[in-house]
This record gives structure tokens, sequence and C-alpha cells, in this order.
């Protein structure tokens, strides 16, 4: 597995033991939570495509499975003036806060102007 995508912290079982239905448990668990994670990215991508009006390009970095938040959601979206931005920037961060899908998976959400990297 990759950094992006942690392994549970799990006592791996020895050679020739049996795995059990415990391990087996925590590790859909982690499987369901990282799948939750990539879900909510995705309908935070959509949502800001539609809101902000044009190509959105989304990149989560501090991925964590638990706690208070999931991830830093840096949004590079188009900017045509400071207003406008910060209109759609309220609007979104009001419709996120109310969507099912990612109010179990919440993120800080960082905003960036397109090609102001």
């Amino acid at each position: 597995m990759s950094a992006f995508f942690p392994m549970p912290p799990a006592s791996s079982p020895e050679e020739g033991e049996a795995t059990t239905l415990f391990d087996l448990h925590r590790q859909r668990v982690w499987a369901e939570r990282r799948w939750q994670v990539r879900a909510a990215q995705f309908r935070a991508l959509a949502l800001a495509e539609s809101i902000f009006a044009g190509r959105v390009s989304a990149q989560l970095s501090g991925t964590r499975l638990e706690g208070p938040f999931r991830g830093l959601l840096h949004l590079e979206v188009p900017f045509e003036s400071l207003e406008d931005h910060l209109e759609r920037e309220q609007r979104f961060t009001a419709v996120a806060g109310r969507d099912p899908v990612l109010a179990r998976s919440p993120f800080v959400f960082v905003f960036s102007a397109a090609g102001a990297r």
C-alpha cells in the first residue's frame, strides 16, 4: 500500500497462523474509510465544477482515515474577479456543509486560482 492509503495498524499474523475474524473486520473498515474519502473527494470536485462553472482540479493531501477532518483538499478553480470568487467560494462551502457524502469525510478546503501555482 502507498502512503496515500496506509494499511491499518495491525499485528500481522505469523507465517502459518490463521487470520482472525477481527483482523479481517479491521481491514474491511479501513478499506471502507479509504473509499469514503475518495467518494467525498470526487463529490467535492463535481460540486466545485458546478459552482465555479469551469474546469477544476482537486488534489488531496494530508489524508487521515479517522479524526475530525480527513485531509486537505486543494481545489484549483477558475478565477474572474475577487468578488465573484468569494461569492462562489461561500456558495461552495455552504452546499458542501449540507452534503451527506462530504459530511462523512469532512475536508479542509483550500482554494486557488487556476494557473496561479
